[in-house]
């Protein structure tokens, strides 16, 4: 996926993530999975979801993520995400 996610549809993803009443653990994945891959650099959305302490309310989040520089996952090493990772399919 090249063309990255509009704001709302993120901001959409990010809020049911967020509050994952009733979702199962693969959906609660498979969201993180999208979100991710359709930010400009996955792996970096990725990291602000996952890792990242600073404080920010979602739509902070989502304009942070949708404002990275795109990055190919062909650019990404496997010291950063394995190649057996299911993003790197997902993003390109």
């Amino acid at each position: 996926m090249t063309a990255k996610l509009p704001k709302e549809k993120l901001l959409q993803i990010l809020e049911a993530l967020m509050d994952p009443n009733g979702l199962s653990e693969q959906a609660c994945d498979d969201l993180l999975l999208t979100f991710c891959a359709g930010c400009p650099d996955p792996v970096k959305a990725r990291w602000l979801i996952v890792e990242c302490l600073d404080p920010m309310t979602n739509e902070e989040l989502v304009d942070r993520a949708h404002s990275l520089p795109f990055r190919s996952m062909a650019d990404v090493p496997a010291s950063e995400l394995p190649t057996t990772h299911p993003l790197r399919g997902m993003a390109e």
